[in-house]
């Protein structure tokens, strides 16, 4: 039995004896040992249950008698000290730091929620003993690669990383501060809230009860001399503004904003009042991610999908792919003979089968998902000069996508296209995240 198994066994024993104590603890160990990103606790009308949100997707861990459920949510406001146990009316929120019994320490985030059938709490999980990954294990590759480390060598400019919220753009952009930080360089991050705790960051959390807002640090912050400056969220035009002014006096600036697509950002930042003329002078590279969830290493095996309609938009991907800079991105990236052909010419591709490959029983590792842990898909858009030009005579997002794919970028779908050649992604996920039509 593994050790997270064991614990397993330890909850349904702590729930059979209703002891509220212990249910935590090993609720806590197991969600941080499967890697999970959020914890919910919520009643239903005959019965109460747990799931966990292991790689972005919510699985039942545990049903519950509903007599125990009030004395759970009870026990977690009481220790965390920042919830009124008798207040069920209203929302509360509270931050707490725990340690697990297998003695990794982490924070929570928490939220309770008043339902029909009594409060629903939810922990996002942050695990302090996790360090922040180097670019190289967050899927970036091929071209993609060459152009962000190029990028990040410039002394000034603006780095966006755009997607949906939980898409992995804090990660990046803490991966990039990681690439650039030298002991010559002063690196101030202006974030709400400050997820992660980083020693070498001058890390300041956003206060907007008390007027401590983005904008309003912006107006002074060169009295901090920083070299470099992440500002976690581009939301209106006065931080849109500061921020570009502060590229154009030789600073090096990340942040993020929420759009669909690497393009798409062109259309946000317009509809924020920028002035094309300002766009052109200070971006110099925006990122659009997604994180998929990966291929089981475990149980993943060769499957035909000669016979799936989804084909015609993979090869839709590809056309008017420069074959040169097709075979230089394929080299790049570290694709096999036998990976391309396997694909190309057979139409076989590697997936998860739910199923250990030596005792033919469930696998130990995904736990009958196929899937285990995550990897991102990236889409990387230089400002160059062919781009550049466009924005100053007012060409539509959509013609700028078009010559910039035409150019050889590598966007979503053939990111994650080279993904699944190389046996790390299904084309179930893929295709879930990317704009090709819905099966």
């Amino acid at each position: 039995m593994t050790e997270t198994a064991q614990f397993r066994e330890k909850l349904n024993q702590a729930v059979l004896q209703s002891d509220v104590v212990k249910i935590f603890d090993n609720l806590l160990t197991i969600a941080v040992e499967d890697w999970a990103s959020d914890i919910h606790i919520e009643p239903l009308e005959n019965y109460s249950r747990i799931r966990l949100r292991v790689d972005w997707v919510l699985e039942e861990l545990i049903q519950y008698p509903k007599h125990l459920h009030e004395s759970i949510i009870s026990k977690f406001k009481i220790e965390s000290g920042q919830m009124r146990p008798d207040e069920k009316r209203l929302p509360q929120d509270a931050r707490v730091s725990n340690v697990t019994q297998t003695n990794k320490e982490i924070d929570l985030r928490a939220n309770t929620l008043p339902t029909v059938w009594w409060e629903k709490l939810v922990m996002r999980i942050v695990d302090k003993s996790k360090d922040i990954p180097p670019l190289s294990e967050l899927g970036i590759e091929g071209s993609n690669q060459q152009i962000l480390e190029t990028y990040l060598k410039y002394p000034n400019w603006i780095i966006l990383n755009t997607w949906p919220t939980w898409s992995g753009k804090t990660t990046t952009l803490y991966a990039c501060l990681t690439e650039v930080n030298t002991p010559e360089v002063n690196i101030i991050t202006y974030e709400d809230p400050v997820e992660n705790k980083m020693s070498w960051l001058n890390q300041a959390q956003i206060r907007a009860d008390i007027w401590f807002t983005f904008a309003s640090w912006l107006r002074g912050w060169l009295r901090q001399d920083p070299d470099i400056m992440m500002v976690w969220e581009i939301r209106d035009n006065e931080t849109l503004d500061m921020a570009m002014e502060s590229a154009m006096t030789w600073h090096l600036v990340f942040s993020t904003v929420h759009t669909n697509s690497a393009v798409e950002t062109i259309t946000r930042v317009l509809n924020l009042w920028a002035k094309a003329y300002m766009i052109v002078g200070t971006f110099n590279l925006v990122i659009a991610q997604r994180l998929c969830r990966a291929n089981c290493k475990r149980c993943k095996a060769r499957v035909s999908i000669k016979w799936d309609k989804r084909l015609e938009y993979v090869k839709e991907s590809f056309r008017n792919f420069d074959e040169s800079a097709l075979k230089k991105e394929i080299i790049s990236r570290g694709i096999s003979q036998e990976q391309w052909n396997d694909f190309i010419n057979e139409w076989y591709i590697h997936m998860g089968t739910w199923k250990d490959p030596e005792t033919w029983e469930t696998c130990s590792v995904c736990w009958w998902s196929g899937y285990k842990w995550r990897l991102g898909i990236f889409e990387m858009m230089p400002y160059n000069d062919e781009i550049k030009t466009m924005l100053l005579e007012w060409k539509q997002a959509f013609e700028i996508e078009k010559a910039a794919l035409k150019s050889g970028m590598i966007n979503l779908e053939r990111d994650g296209v080279f993904k699944v050649i190389k046996w790390l992604l299904s084309m179930d996920q893929v295709f879930k995240f990317v704009k090709w039509k819905s099966f």
